[in-house]
């Protein structure tokens, strides 16, 4: 388990290594066929949701086909903080899947049979979750209190007074906001925030009294792939395929912050409370290709493979912030800071797979799914292609960054008459970052067979237990962060209308 500092002073986000292996990432939806078989699809192909996983997929068809699949997704975020649980959610729904491909017969029995051309549209990450959490910070010189603003002192003490209050410098906003809002003063030659005293026996700052802690943190939106494919068909047992694919990022991240008094009467200041906003969002553009064949060497048996280039991207944040406050002598403060926006490039890196399927005769078929990513090669560049600005992010990646993650995907179907299936999986994704767990997926579905070439399926797909630990600012000064625990569970429902013609 590693600790996540949920870090409300970044300036430029998105240009760190945490968000570029978020970026690089791929955690799969698809149709409901797929999903309930935990995208374990390399080798099995067949249904369009799968392009996005093997390019072959279609190929396997032997008529035209249109699908299309609407979700439902809940996000579940639970916290513990300082004692406290709490609890939020909030439900979406979107369209993570539609696709079609045009079957086209040459007349052969042999060589190529077949050959399909299509498009397809495929969520491949979701950055839905939301956390919501209060705690109450107890006061007083020997437990090592802390506070937020005790953090942005500390920032503000190590930085060049020439630049408080200036937004171009190195400072972070978060600091300089409390400094424009009369959070943070310098009093009898020492640097205090006004929720600190100053023990002068000790030569340091302490929490002056009982403090209300709070966050709300939501992020929305994802990277959709949009596909541009030709499959064909060798043999009725060799299948190939090729992706042009191109990825569209967005990505918002909105986080709320606050600090409320217990009793203003026990700060000198008069503090009552205070509340930091800050958004950033980060679009882009990426462009990749994928390849891939499926192979038949039995009636049953079937074998996959995939490979992908590293997927070039062009992307750009946009961010701000604001910070309010009051006093019990009636004073308030509210001031925004300016919006920030840096365009920068990323390369995410390649990625292959293989698959092996089985066939039980009509009855159904079980499938596994192995692939590779090595995420040590991802690299993030400006908007002119230099390396310099990012050399610590790069390096940083270069040597921590696992160089080989796996991702582990595995799914049944059971045919209970022609007209009704059952399906199950299981999906595993290796986090490519040191010292984080992996993520966790079960799913299940059935199919339905309405006849004239129509099949409706429906999928659920659940995240398993994922608790991090995080903190809400940095240790400082001898005063340690308190340690919060957070789980976010993500469920959906996928419905999928195929249509074959």
């Amino acid at each position: 388990m590693t600790v996540l500092l949920l870090s409300l002073s970044w300036v430029g986000f998105a240009q760190d290594a945490d968000q570029a292996y978020n970026i690089s990432e791929n955690l799969y939806i698809g149709t409901a066929r797929t999903i309930a078989m935990g995208n374990a699809f390399t080798a099995v192909g067949g249904d369009l949701g799968a392009l996005s996983i093997n390019p072959a997929s279609s190929g396997v068809l032997r008529m035209s086909e249109f699908e299309i699949s609407p979700s439902l997704l809940t996000a579940v975020g639970k916290t513990d903080y300082l004692g406290s649980y709490n609890q939020a959610d909030f439900t979406k729904f979107s369209l993570p899947s539609f696709a079609y491909s045009q079957n086209i017969s040459t007349g052969r029995v042999s060589g190529l049979v077949s050959f399909n051309f299509g498009f397809a549209f495929n969520r491949v990450k979701s950055f839905n979750s939301i956390a919501s959490t209060t705690g109450t910070m107890k006061a007083g010189r020997g437990n090592k209190s802390s506070t937020w603003l005790g953090d942005k002192t500390m920032t503000l003490l190590a930085s060049d007074p020439a630049d408080y209050g200036n937004y171009n410098s190195d400072i972070p906003w978060s600091a300089q906001l409390a400094w424009d809002t009369w959070l943070v003063e310098e009093i009898d030659g020492n640097m205090l925030a006004v929720t600190e005293n100053f023990d002068y026996d000790m030569n340091k700052a302490y929490l002056a009294a009982d403090t209300y802690q709070s966050i709300y943190r939501k992020t929305v939106g994802g990277i959709d792939e949009f596909t541009v494919n030709f499959a064909g068909n060798v043999d009725d047992n060799f299948y190939f395929g090729v992706n042009i694919n191109i990825y569209n990022v967005d990505y918002k991240i909105s986080d709320i912050y606050t600090e409320k008094a217990v009793s203003s009467h026990d700060f000198e200041s008069g503090f009552q409370n205070f509340t930091y906003n800050y958004w950033q969002k980060t679009v882009g553009t990426g462009v990749g290709l994928k390849a891939g064949v499926i192979y038949l060497p039995t009636e049953h048996l079937r074998l996959g493979a995939t490979i992908s280039t590293p997927t070039r991207y062009i992307l750009t944040d946009y961010w701000g912030a604001n910070m309010t406050n009051s006093f019990d002598n009636g004073n308030k403060n509210d001031v925004d800071t300016p919006n920030g926006a840096y365009d920068y490039k990323m390369t995410s890196p390649m990625r292959y797979s293989l698959g092996i399927a089985y066939t039980i005769g009509t009855f159904g078929l079980l499938s596994f799914d192995y692939e590779g990513v090595n995420y040590s090669k991802i690299r993030l560049k400006d908007h002119r292609g230099g390396t310099a600005v990012f050399r610590d992010e790069n390096a940083y990646m270069s040597n921590s960054y696992k160089r080989n993650a796996n991702i582990f995907r595995a799914g049944a179907e059971i045919n209970i008459v022609p007209q009704f299936s059952v399906r199950g999986g299981y999906t595993y994704y290796d986090d490519g970052r040191p010292g984080y767990v992996g993520n966790q997926f079960v799913s299940a579905g059935v199919g339905f067979k309405l006849g004239r070439g129509t099949n409706l399926d429906v999928a659920w797909q659940g995240q398993l237990k994922n608790e991090t630990a995080f903190t809400l600012y940095n240790d400082y000064d001898g005063n340690v962060a308190p340690v919060g625990y957070y789980n976010n569970a993500i469920n959906k429902v996928v419905a999928t209308l195929r249509f074959k013609f």
